[in-house]
């Protein structure tokens, strides 16, 4: 009672002064930027390119001719310097939070916001793929989202899950999954695609087939990224897409999806890009090559946490009857979808983040940003209760 009383009488007084502490500080880091004469100033800083002519407008009408805003050429500046700032539509804009958990791309570098706004969920639907763990995903998504209204990390954390739920609903309709076999059972819902529970092999393909198209855009997007100031680099990326192709065409035609002819004029092909590749890019190319062969069959994780989530789901189901007491069965059968829902939310969460920043960053992401902060007043955060 005694703490709760003195924060109440000096927690304002408190959060005043912190408040112009902070902006005394940011006016003497400012000063860095400035310099003054008798009879003139030149002040220097970062502004966003669009922001332009809203400053020159509001300068004009404070103080017409006497301040003149001049924009400096490239030439006088390095990317280096300059802060980032990730501007997005709106429909992608929340998923800056998950690219924020890592250093900043560079300036002039590409923002993978909008790829992570696409696959992310996608990767996620895939790993739960049911309606009934994507209804309840959908209604915390929703419940948090009404509760933190306004811009911020928990917004914007609502809306992934938002999203998130809405592509688990779309697969669980196409494996025909409502809190595992409980649909199927219960509503005689069917699977759309195929069902998770026995096309162990259709699934895998699928989640190898969804790696090798994301390890491929990130390999062009790669070589588009460092074809200005690292050529060599982008040519070897462009290669190492084309080679990965060939090898998808070259299984394809060896299993007879392709037609079987295919196979000998494409391995000859890749028999003669190889030694490209290591001109290119030097011996370490064999090692680099392999290495993309295996990032790509690292999105089988896709495959084996989306079969484990159905069968965790129909363990749940017979659990309800495998107890003399109908009221126990169903206790436990609730519990242990619990723990599955628990998990289902986690774990697909984790490895799409890890596909992400693992897998595809590693082709083209050039971190080292730093976030730009205009001048202004400090903003405190919000009070917590004692």
């Amino acid at each position: 009672r005694e703490q709760a009383e003195l924060r109440r009488r000096t927690e304002p007084l408190l959060r005043q002064g912190s408040r112009h502490c902070r902006d005394r500080l940011a006016v003497l880091e400012a000063r860095d930027l400035s310099r003054v004469t008798t009879h003139a100033f030149v002040l220097e800083g970062w502004l966003p390119a669009d922001t332009r002519p809203k400053l020159r407008l509001a300068l004009d009408r404070r103080f017409g001719a006497e301040v003149v805003l001049e924009e400096l050429g490239q030439d006088e500046w390095t990317a280096e310097d300059a802060p980032v700032v990730l501007r997005n539509p709106r429909l992608f804009r929340p998923f800056e939070l998950l690219v924020s958990l890592l250093p900043l791309p560079r300036y002039g570098s590409i923002d993978p916001t909008p790829f992570m706004a696409v696959f992310f969920p996608m990767f996620f639907g895939l790993m739960m793929g049911d309606v009934g763990y994507a209804l309840v995903l959908l209604g915390g998504g929703v419940l948090l989202r009404r509760r933190h209204p306004e811009a911020g990390w928990q917004r914007s954390l609502a809306e992934i899950l938002v999203a998130c739920a809405v592509f688990s609903g779309l697969f669980g309709l196409c494996f025909g999954e409502l809190f595992g076999d409980l649909g199927r059972r219960w509503f005689g819902l069917h699977a759309l695609w195929f069902d998770r529970e026995e096309a162990v092999v259709p699934f895998l393909i699928l989640a190898v087939s969804l790696g090798a198209v994301h390890m491929l855009l990130g390999l062009v997007i790669g070589a588009v990224n460092a074809y200005h100031a690292h050529r060599r680099q982008a040519i070897g990326r462009g290669l190492t897409a084309i080679m990965l192709v060939l090898v998808i065409v070259a299984l394809l035609a060896s299993v007879e999806v392709l037609p079987r002819p295919l196979l000998t004029p494409v391995t000859i092909v890749i028999l003669v890009s190889f030694p490209l590749l290591v001109v290119v890019e030097g011996i370490v190319a064999p090692v680099e090559f392999l290495s993309t062969l295996g990032r790509v069959l690292s999105y089988s994780r896709i495959m084996a946490l989306g079969t484990a989530s159905v069968m965790l789901a129909v363990v749940a189901n017979r659990m309800a009857g495998a107890f003399g007491s109908v009221l126990i069965g169903v206790l436990f059968a609730l519990l242990f979808h619990l723990v599955n829902f628990a998990l289902g939310v986690m774990s697909p969460m984790i490895h799409a983040l890890r596909l992400h920043y693992v897998e595809f960053f590693g082709n083209f992401y050039s971190p080292g940003g730093v976030a730009y902060r205009p001048f202004g007043h400090w903003t405190p955060p919000p009070s917590r209760p004692a």
